[in-house]
């Protein structure tokens, strides 16, 4: 039997089971699911009354009687609703906001604060324990110097302890407390309101009936109609109901007949529950255990759900697997339609000083491909000292289109072109660092061409140390390194050893109003060639001196509010020529010209090429600051050449320009929610713009509504690996209505002519619940930059996470982050 088709088999056999427990209860659930569409009417004609009802809210004198205010008229709403009955009743409402007010903070602030200190709830056992109860009643009686009776406004304090009752009786020979009426306690830890209570001082033990309590930490609230608290570490439940949501809002509840918690074990047990979700139940299980701290517990983990056009529905069912303290596993089975069965283990250890992970994924055979397809990694950390570490991160996959196919639609186009593996170890002070390792990189972009993977390092060793002077302007500062480079397989490119070594000597002078900053370098560089690979010399070498004085001033004037700098810098370059055309370029490409470029000694980011330069880089900055906030800043810059760079990564072809490109960057923080960042260089080879771009970007602080738009535009440029690029892009994400979001991003190639990636959705997020659906599609880009010939790809996500309880679906927070400039995860 197909894996697949085995693991569908399994599923239904479950779901069976599960009918066969709940058929009475389904039938139920079934009832009320057509009603909720007769709901929706009444919710929208309630939209109105809603807005009404904030605006009077907004008004008031108090927020504690907005909040009651709330509460009533929710409440009116949904008992007259007669299909949809919730389950606190007003009565019960009312008391969650009166234990709510138990707290010096509000439980659920956490919520709705968007930046700043999130709330504490703690319980102090030790000042209990120094501190004397306080005891207030109306009247007492005593009998026989064994009983005694309060009544009246009994209220009993001590520390952060709180509790009141309508009575109270004590017997001291049994050690029986008895508490009668309207009972409520609260301490830093928990607040709870019932009706009667049985207490065991000696065995510490009590009974409770009609009880509701709020634990603020989560937070989460909820009633039961009995409680025992057998010992202090285990309690027992019976037709307990609980949510994470705020009083007011019962958007979704768990249910269960009977329930247990064991503090000790941090483990919960529930008999025949089930989950309601906006009064509709929607999902039942006759057992279930789930965790209540941060210790792990074995058991199965929240399925994963999502549709993609390459895999068809994406189905996966994790299992936690808690072996032991310090180390366990999660058993991922994964099944795609499309494609077929998958499974994947996650294996995590802890050690002295040792952290580690092993993950393994399979797939026996892709019905697309026909093929095995697999992948591996392994991760460790050690930290032998305080200043000696090893670290391992090791990756393979079958094939150049594994994580394209089978990693989900999200993370595409977020991903490296080639998969590194790696392997260090290091020894750091703070004047000097030494470290060895090994690397290795794989191609996992289909369109791109092995021929370009970078080479192995098979070793690299190197020394860097770096010592400065106090009370003198002098800095020293050393770097070297050994690396053997080795290719991939025979394609006719060099391939041996190489040495460099870089010391340098900087004489910094520095003062308010501004610095300068001789420095002096010689770099020697050594090849060593196998002489299989090459049909030159094998041994080959570059000595250079390298010149450099960096100055700038600082100049600002206050107005008002504002101050206004200008900050004008010079960098003067000497570096003589050597001819570097027959020297190997092992891991050597060209710096992005930017305006840090300006200021570099060497405009290629790797030792195999030294630029010759006799050039001076003038550049000014001037900025309107406000409160810390640049209002405006604008930045000019360009390197003036008094020699012909004659260095390139390929041959010696002089560039003879006595200008570099123009570079011009303008920001303005507009106002603390809108800012417009923007950059443009001016080519005068070509007497033209030839890269530019600019964004507009608003994030609001008290609606969190985001807005960005911008521009993209470069000219072709191989030489720092650019291809051709006019492109507009736009993103939001636009509240709507009570928590509701649009999301969205557009992607347009005015080059191409073609919409290279959209994508649209819906967010909801409250304090108890949030939900996402994302639709996506996207095209793949060639080795060579372009879209001709690319196929749309399509996806659809979903998440619904109850907070406090569960997470259903795809997590998107990664997504959002990379593609909506200014989102942010929630913090609640």
């Amino acid at each position: 039997m197909d894996a697949g088709y085995f693991m569908i088999f399994c599923l239904a056999v479950w779901a069976l089971l599960e009918f066969i427990f709940s058929v009475f209860f389904k039938i139920y659930m079934l009832l009320r699911l057509l009603l909720f569409f007769v709901s929706i009417s009444v919710l929208i004609a309630k939209t109105v009354e809603a807005n009404e009802l904030e605006s009077k809210c907004n008004a008031s004198t108090t927020e504690q009687r907005c909040d009651f205010s709330k509460v009533e008229k929710q409440l009116e709403e949904q008992e007259s609703r007669f299909w949809f009955k919730k389950t606190f009743d007003q009565q019960r409402e009312q008391v969650f906001m009166r234990l709510r007010t138990e707290f010096d903070q509000d439980p659920w602030s956490a919520c709705r604060l968007r930046l700043g200190t999130q709330p504490i709830f703690s319980v102090d056992k030790q000042m209990r324990a120094q501190t004397p109860m306080d005891i207030f009643a109306s009247s007492s009686e005593m009998f026989d110097a064994e009983f005694i009776s309060l009544s009246g406004n009994v209220d009993l304090q001590r520390a952060d302890q709180h509790l009141m009752a309508n009575q109270a009786d004590y017997n001291q020979a049994s050690g029986v407390l008895d508490l009668y009426g309207d009972i409520t306690y609260s301490d830093g830890g928990m607040a709870l309101n019932s009706t009667s209570a049985l207490v065991n001082m000696q065995e510490d033990s009590s009974l409770l009936r009609n009880v509701s309590f709020i634990i603020p930490s989560s937070p989460i609230r909820g009633s039961a109609d009995v409680v025992y608290r057998d010992s202090p570490t285990f309690s027992r439940y019976k037709e307990v109901t609980y949510t994470a949501c705020e009083p007011g809002n019962q958007d979704w509840m768990l249910h269960a007949s009977k329930m247990k918690v064991n503090d000790e074990t941090g483990r919960v047990a529930v008999k025949h529950g089930w989950l309601e979700f906006k009064s509709v139940p929607v999902l039942y299980f006759p057992y279930g255990s789930f965790p209540i701290d941060d210790r792990r517990l074995t058991g199965l983990l929240t399925p994963t759900i999502g549709l993609s056009g390459r895999s068809g529905v994406d189905i996966g069912l994790p299992f936690y697997w808690n072996i032991a303290p310090n180390y366990d596993v999660t058993l991922a089975p994964r099944y795609m339609t499309e494609r077929g069965f998958m499974f994947g283990a996650d294996f995590r250890y802890l050690w002295h000083r040792t952290t580690g992970k092993i993950n393994f994924e399979i797939m026996p055979e892709d019905k697309q491909t026909e093929t095995l397809r697999w992948g591996g990694s392994f991760l460790k950390r050690t930290q032998f000292t305080d200043h000696l570490s090893m670290n391992i991160n090791a990756n393979y996959v079958s094939d150049s289109a594994y994580f394209s196919d089978l990693d989900g639609s999200l993370g595409l186009n977020n991903r490296n072109r080639y998969l590194e593996s790696n392997g260090s170890i290091a020894y750091n002070l703070p004047w000097l660092s030494m470290s060895a390792r090994i690397d290795n990189y794989q191609n996992i972009d289909p369109g791109a061409s092995d021929q370009n993977v970078p080479y192995r390092r098979l070793p690299q060793l190197k020394l860097d140390m770096f010592k400065s002077f106090d009370g003198l302007p002098l800095d020293m500062k050393l770097d070297s390194e050994y690396v053997y480079f080795q290719r991939h397989f025979p394609d006719g490119r060099p391939q041996g050893q190489r040495f460099n070594i870089k010391p340098e000597i900087s004489f910094p002078f520095v003062s308010q109003a501004g610095f300068v900053e001789p420095k002096v370098a010689m770099q020697h560089t050594q090849y060593w060639l196998d002489s299989e690979t090459t049909s030159g010399a094998v041994s080959l070498s570059k000595t250079l001196p390298i010149i450099s004085v960096d100055s700038g001033l600082f100049f600002e004037r206050d107005f008002e509010s504002l101050t206004h700098t200008i900050e004008p810098r010079l960098f003067y370059l000497y570096v003589p020529y050597t001819d570097q055309s027959d020297l190997p370029n092992f891991d050597t490409s060209l710096y992005d010209f930017t305006a840090s470029q300006l200021f570099r000694d060497n405009e290629f980011n790797g030792v195999d090429k030294t630029q010759n330069a006799n050039q001076l880089t003038t550049a000014l900055t001037t900025r309107l600051v406000q409160d810390g906030r640049d209002r405006l800043k604008l930045t000019v810059g360009e390197i003036f050449y008094f020699a012909d760079r004659k260095v390139n990564l390929i041959g010696n072809q002089p560039r003879t320009e006595l200008f570099s490109n123009l570079i011009t960057e303008f920001s303005s923080e507009i106002t603390d929610e809108l800012k417009f960042i923007s950059s443009m260089q001016w080519s005068f080879k070509e007497n033209e713009v030839n890269r530019g771009n600019a964004d507009l970007r608003y994030r609001g602080l008290n609606n969190n509504a985001i807005f960005n738009i911008g521009y993209r535009f470069q000219q072709r440029q191989l030489e720092f690996g650019r291809f051709a690029q006019n492109q507009v892009v736009a993103s939001a994400m636009v509240p709507i209505y009570d928590g509701w979001s649009a999301i969205g991003l557009y992607r347009y190639s005015i080059l191409d002519k073609k919409n290279l990636e959209y994508f649209i959705g819906v967010e909801k997020d409250s304090c108890c619940w949030r939900f996402r659906v994302i639709y996506r599609q996207f095209l793949l880009s060639t080795d060579s930059g372009g879209f001709a010939g690319a196929e749309p790809q399509n996806s659809i996500f979903f998440q619904l996470e109850l907070k406090g309880f569960t997470s259903l679906g795809e997590k998107v927070d990664e997504f959002l982050l990379d593609n909506i400039s200014g989102y942010r995860k929630p913090t609640y």
